[in-house]
């Protein structure tokens, strides 16, 4: 039996967010997510005030302009993922600290450089041809229970993931003390 293959058929390949920090703490979605924005914000600043008095043609120096470049920001990804082990009666715990793991301070006491959560990679697919490779912090991380077994294990959970792009990453230093390279 021949199978077909169609570009329009579901993906295989899995979602996946690994740590550049700690590479075999990874976490793959169980069920690819149905959409994936990526977002990335333009600024323009618009001026106040403009003097429409003056005909097109006749331009005055003094007249500012609709709007100015302010600058790119770094890309966002928000996605959701659902976790569901019912019919296995399987405990999705493990997949949830995962990615609670992914989002917290890693070597708490090594230095000021690792006090920080995980540089992390989102990637869907294998190249070439798939989504290239997303270096990213995790922003936001926010877990819905939905179903639990008899024993209060937690059986399904949906996880809303917020990732910001950054490709190098370093500690805020304002206001933190020196302690001549060690941590407090």
């Amino acid at each position: 039996m021949t199978r077909v293959v169609s570009p329009f058929c579901p993906a295989q390949a899995k979602l996946w967010i690994a740590s550049t920090d700690q590479p075999e703490l990874v976490i793959r979605a169980q069920y690819n997510p149905s959409e994936l924005q990526i977002d990335k914000e333009i600024q323009w600043l618009d001026h106040s005030e403009r003097d429409n008095r003056m005909e097109p043609d006749q331009r005055d120096s003094s007249i500012q302009d609709d709007l100015e470049f302010g600058g790119v920001g770094k890309r966002t990804i928000q996605v959701e993922l659902l976790f569901d082990g019912y019919e296995k009666g399987r405990s999705v715990e493990p997949d949830v600290v995962r990615l609670e793991l992914l989002s917290t301070v890693h070597h708490p006491k090594r230095s000021p450089e690792e006090l920080r959560p995980h540089h992390c990679l989102v990637g869907w697919g294998a190249e070439p041809g798939g989504m290239r490779p997303f270096p990213c912090v995790i922003v936001s991380l926010s877990t819905k229970y939905t179903m639990w077994s008899t024993e209060g294990r937690p059986l399904r959970a949906t996880c809303t993931v917020k990732l910001k792009e950054a490709v190098l990453i370093s500690r805020a230093s304002r206001g933190l003390p020196s302690f001549g390279g060690r941590t407090p």
